[in-house]
C-alpha cells in the first residue's frame, strides 16, 4: 500500500471499529470504493476487532449492573421481596462481576505484558532484561489493587 492508501486504510479501520457509521458512509468519508472497503473488512477481519472493542470488560460489567437494577426494580414495582430465582440471579451476576474485575483483568495484564516482553526481546534484548523486573512489580501491584477492589 502507498502512503495515501495506508492513511485511508487506517482512517477506515478507525471509523469502522469505533463508530456506528455504515460502510457506505465510511467509504465516502475516506474516499475509497465500497468494494475496497469490503475487501479490507473481510481480509483483515475487522468485524472481530469491532466486536472485541464493543465487548470490553467495563461494558460487560455495566451490562451486569443494568441487569441487577432491573431485577430489583421489578420486585420494587410489584412491592414484594426478591423471590428465590431473583436472589439466585443476583448471586450469579455479582459473582461474574467479581471474576471479571479481578481474575480476568489480571490475566489480561499478564498476557499483554508477556506479549510485549517477547516482542521487546526480539527488538532489544538488553532493554527487555532491564524492564522485566519492573513489569513483574507492576503485575504484583495490579494484583494487590484488584484484590482490594470492592
Amino acid at each position: 500500500m502507498g502512503k495515501k492508501k495506508d492513511k485511508e486504510y487506517q482512517d477506515a479501520y478507525e471509523l469502522y471499529c469505533n463508530t456506528n457509521l455504515q460502510k457506505g458512509e465510511i467509504s465516502k468519508i475516506v474516499n475509497v470504493s465500497a468494494a475496497q472497503l469490503g475487501k479490507w473488512i473481510a481480509r483483515d477481519d475487522w468485524d472481530l476487532d469491532k466486536s472485541a472493542k464493543e465487548t470490553s470488560v467495563p461494558k460487560l460489567i455495566n451490562s451486569y449492573y443494568a441487569n441487577l437494577a432491573l431485577i430489583n426494580k421489578n420486585a420494587a414495582d410489584q412491592k414484594r421481596p426478591l423471590n428465590t430465582s431473583e436472589s439466585d440471579q443476583i448471586v450469579k451476576i455479582t459473582g461474574a462481576i467479581e471474576r471479571l474485575r479481578k481474575k480476568y483483568n489480571l490475566s489480561n495484564y499478564h498476557s499483554i505484558l508477556k506479549e510485549f516482553a517477547q516482542w521487546l526481546m526480539n527488538v532489544n534484548l538488553d532493554h527487555a532484561k532491564v524492564l522485566a523486573p519492573d513489569m513483574l512489580e507492576f503485575l504484583k501491584e495490579k494484583r494487590k489493587e484488584l484484590r482490594n477492589d470492592s
